[in-house]
């Protein structure tokens, strides 16, 4: 699925100045509209009736965009009065309008019949002229326009309850439509159990944005006592649909079923792949770590018998895998004899939150008695490979050979209107591993024992349809564009020649 759609609508969407430009904005608009006057008592009851009209409508504004809304409209109108004048013409209220209905829709929990009066009769507070009803009318046709399914969902709906959930930190109205088309899935969880660490893989994907669905889940499985979350190849048409689904998957997890005898650690490579194989007697946990660049891996190469991950930790802008080529490379691993031997090991978590870092940072240190391992897990959505090479270089000058792993975690995928999301090393805060591995090389190795278990499990999961749907809509989403501005283009001359 590509989630770009979703990124770009939310920085259109929610892309507005900081308060104090808004602030300057509203007090030279409203000094020009007093000085010319153009009505500024109209403007004050047009900015009381919004408000007033808010809890009706169930309007999700915040203070900050009512008041840039306010600005905008203002701004406008100064604009639409000056061109006016210049055609000694009389402005009225058609794109006031317009604007009016199309965001009040987009933005509240009422239907077009509703948002559509309350639309006229703020617009007529602000230009009592009978043609501002066109401005309403040019509203209404494009919301019908947007009214079109798409592989059985509908855009409207989608954009409407994308945007609540957005506008409120409620992931509730939008998983409303992922439900609708929603299919039931038979996954997995894993857990391997290394000492007091609990590493937790799971077919299910992460996704898709923010806090709606899946994309909690890495999050409560962090928050769990000692336990990790690592990235299995998956997609995201595996992406749980709701907290439900999320909360029965956390339920799921156990831990301590078979007793394991560590094995010696070994490397397989490709020619753009990486493996990195801690085996185990009965199962292996195998890290697939692209050289220059990986991402979402396909499904298809998780296996029964091990744990297969996903280490996401080489970030660019288009990734193709190369399926048989790392089907291959996971065969090799899962057939290559290793010996038994002696593994301590050393774990710990650090709470840590960036721009690009979810919260928090795990390290797990294995000492084979010839060599030592250390695994970071960072939890954030890929990894600079610049920065992870750093961070190997860095353990191998104090005897360690470093994996650095991302858990996919997209709680902040879209949340900044500046960026869609940041992989690790982004923010210059994230410097703050190298802190937290002096820190961890520090501490004394452990004896442990390690458990092995999986457990079955069937959950809700968006399915096939709505990746579809969404790598279309964002194809759609520009013919919406179009229309709106040129409407709004319509709207705006007809403001001034009527």
């Amino acid at each position: 699925m590509n989630t770009e759609a979703l990124e770009r609508l939310h920085r259109i969407a929610f892309s507005t100045p900081s308060l104090l430009t808004i602030a300057i904005i509203l007090i030279f608009s409203f000094l020009i509209i007093y000085k010319f006057n153009l009505g500024v008592l109209n403007f004050l009851t047009f900015s009381i009736a919004l408000a007033l009209f808010a809890p009706i409508l169930d309007i999700k504004f915040n203070f900050r965009r009512y008041s840039f809304f306010i600005a905008f409209i203002s701004i406008s109108t100064i604009l639409i009065n000056a061109l006016s004048k210049y055609i000694n013409t009389n402005p009225v209220g058609i794109f006031v309008a317009f604007v009016t209905t199309t965001v009040l829709y987009f933005i509240s929990e009422a239907e077009t019949l509703k948002v559509s009066i309350a639309s006229l009769v703020e617009s007529l507070l602000l230009y009592p002229n009978a043609a501002t009803v066109l401005g309403v009318v040019l509203g209404i046709i494009f919301i019908k326009f947007m009214d079109k399914e798409i592989n059985g969902y509908n855009v409207r709906l989608y954009f409407k309850r994308f945007l609540l959930s957005w506008l409120t930190g409620d992931p509730s109205y939008f998983e409303e439509v992922l439900k609708r088309k929603a299919t039931s899935f038979r996954g997995w969880i894993k857990c391997l159990r290394i000492g007091k660490a609990k590493l937790v893989t799971t077919s299910f994907h992460p996704g898709p944005v923010r806090n709606i669905g899946g994309a909690r889940l890495v999050e409560r499985i962090n928050s769990m006592e000692n336990a990790v979350y690592l990235h299995s190849p998956t997609d995201h048409s595996l992406n749980p649909v709701s907290a439900n689904d999320v909360e029965r998957l956390i339920a799921s997890i156990e831990c301590d079923d078979v007793k394991l005898k560590p094995m010696k650690p070994f490397d397989l490579e490709s020619d753009n792949y990486i493996l990195r194989v801690f085996p185990f007697d009965k199962t292996r946990l195998m890290f697939i770590i692209g050289k220059k660049c990986i991402d979402d891996l396909p499904y298809d190469l998780n296996v029964d018998n091990a744990m297969v991950v996903d280490a996401h930790n080489a970030h660019c802008e288009v990734f193709k895998p190369n399926i048989e080529e790392l089907k291959e490379l996971v065969n090799r691993g899962l057939e290559f004899e290793s010996e038994p031997c002696e593994m301590k090991y050393v774990f710990k978590k650090f709470r840590v939150e960036t721009n690009s870092i979810c919260g928090s940072v795990a390290v797990l240190l294995l000492d084979y008695g010839s060599e030592k391992h250390a695994i970071v897990i960072v939890d954030g959505n890929n990894v600079k490979l610049e920065f992870r090479k750093e961070i190997e270089d860095f353990c191998a000058k104090r005897g360690f050979k470093a994996i650095v792993a991302s858990t996919d975690n997209h709680s902040k995928t879209g949340i900044s209107t500046k960026f869609t999301y940041l992989p690790v090393g982004s923010d210059e805060r994230d410097r703050i591993i190298f802190k937290i591995l002096e820190e961890s090389f520090k501490l004394n190795f452990e004896d442990c024992d390690v458990f092995f278990s999986k457990r079955d499990v069937v959950i809700d999961v968006v399915g096939k349809d709505f990746c579809r749907f969404i790598d279309e809509v964002g194809r759609f989403g520009l013919s919406v564009t179009k229309l709106y501005f040129a409407l709004l283009t319509v709207s705006f001359a007809l403001s001034i020649i009527l």
